[in-house]
């Protein structure tokens, strides 16, 4: 009888060993490359949420205007920054249907740490009731800090300040250079700075009017 050829049961069980073992590797290096995929997905998805945020409170400081608001005959200076609220007034609406839409609106940003979302609110109309209700969306969530201060071009907490004369409409309708926004998101920490400066229109209105 001819001698046959085969594996030993130790051959058997060493290639048995160094299939698990490959195998164990292999599953480790797809599920570490499959994290980095969707760590990479949601950092995309929230890079593009904060330019989102950063592009619309561009858009709104640079339509910015020294003009009050009346709500409810409560004269408002052009910009209010008190006790965290903060709200100003802006131009640039258009109207192509001329369905007699204001060019002027009021937008606050309104920052609520139970839900950890930056809202945005913008009111259609300078002059108000006191009861119209505002067009609101959610600029940023996960949002764990958030603050603002005025540049005039010093730091400050509160605008108009203190020393201000509210009883004077020149007054109330000043801007203050520019404004900064501090805030946290999903553990990193963010700064912006933005300019406000339209005091062009200002001169305008008053050439105008």
């Amino acid at each position: 009888m001819k001698n046959q050829a085969g594996f030993t049961l130790v051959e058997l069980l060493v290639a048995i060993a160094i299939f698990a073992v490959l195998s164990a590797l292999g599953w480790k290096v797809f599920d570490y490359v499959s994290k980095v995929k969707e760590r990479n997905a949601t950092h995309e998805v929230r890079l593009s949420q904060l330019q989102d945020a950063h592009q619309q409170i561009l858009r709104d400081t640079v339509q910015a205007v020294p003009l009050t608001a009346n709500i409810n005959g409560d004269i408002q200076p052009a910009l209010v920054l008190q006790n965290g609220r903060f709200n100003f007034s802006k131009t640039g609406v258009t109207d192509p249907l001329n369905q007699g839409i204001a060019p002027d609106e009021r937008v606050e940003y309104q920052y609520k740490a139970d839900e950890k979302k930056l809202y945005r609110l913008k009111f259609k109309n300078l002059n108000q009731t006191g009861h119209d209700q505002p067009d609101s969306s959610v600029l940023l969530d996960n949002v764990e800090q958030f603050k603002i201060t005025v540049l005039n071009p010093n730091e400050l907490e509160n605008w108009p300040d203190a020393a201000a004369d509210l009883n004077n409409e020149k007054t109330i309708q000043l801007l203050p250079r520019g404004i900064r926004m501090q805030l946290t998101v999903d553990g990193t920490n963010y700064e912006w700075l933005f300019s406000l400066l339209n005091t062009d229109f200002l001169l305008d209105k008053n050439k105008n009017g």
